[in-house]
């Protein structure tokens, strides 16, 4: 399979996640991973059995330490940003849950659209969307969680993944309920 390479540049602290603006990767080498956002330490996403809103990203980010969950941080560009919480929960509202039509990325991409006004429209998939946002600046750093040991010069490799893997996990998921892509 291919690879998208991921610059690890910079540490993820509890403090940063109190206070920016984040996509999240979660289990970051699973195919499909999953996407979600983080912000003023809040997480939003929709998974298949619901929405995930305003859950306190500390409760999130003790249970990855404690299962050894391996997450991508993407912090974002948030020094003048207002209204992001309001934002990305009505976006999460909207899509409501993950299905053969609607990915995790849905809400992500909207969020991005409405809050830093650029088009990601054409971002099927995050190694789709990452170069659109290295492209408009928007990208401060890039940190990890539990993934150390498959990190080589500060690269990390994301396998890329296709339509029908979403596909397949979804179902996957509809035969198992309580399993989150």
């Amino acid at each position: 399979m291919k690879k998208y390479p991921i610059n690890i540049t910079s540490e993820i602290t509890e403090e940063k996640l109190q206070k920016g603006t984040f996509i999240f990767i979660y289990r970051a080498t699973r195919i499909p991973p999953h996407i979600g956002i983080i912000t003023n330490g809040l997480l939003y996403d929709i998974t298949s059995i619901g929405p995930n809103i305003e859950l306190p990203v500390m409760d999130f980010y003790k249970t990855a330490l404690k299962r050894k969950t391996e997450i991508l941080f993407v912090e974002l560009n948030s020094s003048e940003l207002e209204g992001t919480n309001k934002i990305i929960g009505e976006k999460v509202k909207k899509h409501w849950k993950v299905t053969a039509k609607t990915s995790c990325l849905a809400p992500v991409k909207e969020f991005l659209e409405e809050i830093y006004k650029i088009d990601v429209s054409s971002s099927n998939f995050i190694f789709d969307l990452l170069p659109v946002l290295y492209d408009e600046n928007i990208i401060e750093g890039i940190s990890e969680m539990n993934l150390s040991k498959k990190i080589k010069n500060n690269v990390f490799e994301l396998t890329k993944y296709t339509q029908k893997d979403i596909e397949n996990c979804i179902a996957a998921l509809s035969r198992k309920e309580k399993i989150t892509c």
